[in-house]
């Protein structure tokens, strides 16, 4: 099948969708997340058992996402006899049309390992921090976060094909 686009429409002959626009976005968009300022979606400990996501923007396979405000993410009670690691996602959902915040419950194990991304056709995730949750643990201090946002294989920057404009 041929495919072009835009076009403006005459008497309802174009008709788009935001499938097209994010596929043609999302072509000359790589996912990640902004690095306008080096706090952008910054994972960090908040009060008890939980973290806090900072403000800050992110690309998903031609959509974006924008959280405004420092987002409270609790976490689930640790286990008793064994640590586990927790991973802090951004998770475009197709099925419900949305992309959130998320946080991925890890196994608790005597040696830990973060859980996998998911990436599948209805839901793509990007992991921006590891949390390790130690053994009883009641709150998260800034040695048991490990910052991903950098990491090409679990997130990384947002690029575009076009690295300058001239005139």
């Amino acid at each position: 099948m041929e495919k072009s686009g835009f076009f403006n429409s005459s008497d309802g002959d174009r008709v788009y969708d935001a499938t097209d626009f994010a596929e043609y976005f999302g072509s000359l968009v790589s996912n990640g997340v902004f690095y306008a300022t080096p706090t952008n979606l910054q994972v960090s400990p908040a009060i008890g058992l939980a973290v806090s996501v900072a403000a800050g923007s992110a690309w998903i396979k031609g959509y974006r996402y924008e959280n405004t405000d420092a987002l409270n993410m609790p976490l689930t009670t640790a286990n008793g006899s064994n640590p586990r690691i927790d991973r802090i996602v951004v998770r475009l959902n197709q099925i419900n049309r949305s992309i959130k915040i998320a946080v991925v419950d890890g196994t608790p194990a005597a040696t830990p390992v973060a859980p996998e991304l998911t990436r599948t056709s209805d839901i793509y995730e990007l992991g921006i921090a590891d949390v390790l949750v130690p053994t009883a643990a009641t709150s998260i201090v800034t040695n048991n976060i490990m910052d991903t946002r950098l990491n090409t294989n679990l997130c990384g920057l947002v690029n575009s094909l076009v690295s300058a404009v001239y005139e």
